[in-house]
């Protein structure tokens, strides 16, 4: 007897079927240890596995297991992973539009915020929805990464000691900062910030703080200075290959999207939670921690202020994004709404976060049309 036929039998004689188990395959780079693996993809897959009762189910790839780094865009649309995180400055004329809007990220006060802005506005805007629809993805989720700040190997707190000096610097318009008072920007992915310091190829690494611990780099940088260069969040948390959305029945999608939100808000409260920590660790391991002169946060300021819209607006163009003023207007306006939706709620009420996250933007997604 074919299946087909045993399930049109079953049917007639009333006999319940299972359902057959849905498994989504993904891949994030960044080891078990991170938050963003711990906190976002593990807890993400306990949470849709307890929700469905096991039968939408996640096959998780961690650190370089199956994918490097770069490869978390083709991989996913080369069909290798269902599902992936991705650092959307390793392709950006892949993906130009998102490049653009991540280039105002220095500008960014709040990382929370700027999660929540990223989310409502990559899912709504239609010049992003148009980007992943060019690239067969669904975007499903949104991360910004803690503040980067200064973390060097010898004190740099002023415009006199950074001038020379050899910065590892996370993106171009940061990297026209570092010009602006006479250092020297380097562009170096972030596992190569520890030899770097070490063999004196940098004289700084501009990352999040967290990684004086998780990269032991306060065995090579004794001083960390206070500056705020603003999060990361260029490309996804959580992307679809949206064949593989589509194979998902209504149900799975809509547990995935009830399920993102909190996901969201509690992975970026335990990433800065992990900075804290590294701080509050660092001079156990000799490590001096100090905020900048007035004069060199003036200058950051000052640049934020004079130039960081235009360099934005600079790099779409230059990667051929569409409407790139447009899209800076529209994402500054976001965040600015975000700001205000977030102005009374108290720091440690991630319940309160979460419902508002998951009220103003996934309880608006419909499931059934979404990425389809």
């Amino acid at each position: 007897m074919t299946k087909t036929k045993a399930l049109l039998l079953a049917s007639a004689l009333g006999v319940a079927t299972p359902v057959a188990a849905e498994d989504i395959t993904a891949s994030i780079w960044f080891p078990e240890t991170h938050p963003m693996t711990s906190a976002g993809y593990m807890a993400l897959k306990d949470t849709i596995e307890d929700a469905s009762g096991g039968e939408l189910t996640m096959t998780l790839y961690t650190g370089t297991s199956l994918l490097p780094p770069v490869a978390h865009l083709s991989g996913l649309t080369d069909g290798i992973v269902q599902m992936t995180y991705h650092a959307g400055t390793y392709t950006p004329s892949d993906l130009p539009e998102d490049n653009t809007v991540a280039a105002l990220a220095i500008a960014l006060p709040d990382s929370m915020t700027a999660a929540m802005a990223m989310a409502d506005f990559y899912i709504n805007d239609e010049v992003m929805q148009g980007m992943f629809d060019r690239l067969g993805i669904t975007f499903l989720g949104s991360y910004a990464s803690p503040q980067y700040t200064m973390m060097c190997a010898s004190e740099i707190t002023t415009l006199d000691q950074i001038k020379g000096k050899k910065l590892r610097m996370p993106s171009p318009v940061h990297a026209a900062w570092a010009e602006s008072v006479g250092a020297v920007p380097v562009t170096v992915p972030s596992s190569e910030m520890f030899s770097g310091l070490e063999k004196g190829q940098l004289d700084c690494a501009i990352n999040a703080a967290n990684d004086l611990k998780s990269r032991s780099l306060w065995d090579v940088a004794k001083y960390t200075t206070l500056l705020d260069f603003g999060p990361y969040f260029a490309g996804w948390m959580y992307g679809m290959d949206r064949s593989a959305w589509q194979g998902l029945s209504e149900s799975s999608r809509q547990i995935l999207v009830d399920a993102i939100p909190g996901n969201i808000v509690q992975m970026t409260h335990a990433y800065i939670g992990t900075v804290d920590e590294a701080l509050a660790e660092a001079p156990d391991h000799g490590v001096t921690i100090e905020e900048p002169s007035e004069e060199l946060a003036a200058s950051l300021r000052e640049f934020i202020d004079t130039q960081v819209d235009g360099l934005a607006v600079e790099t779409g163009e230059k990667l051929g994004a569409v409407d790139p003023e447009g899209l800076t207007t529209r994402f500054k306006e976001t965040y600015a709404k975000w700001e205000g939706l977030m102005a009374d709620i108290p720091a440690d009420d991630l319940d309160a976060m979460a419902e508002l996250f998951k009220t103003e933007v996934y309880d608006k997604l419909d499931v059934t049309s979404y990425g389809l």
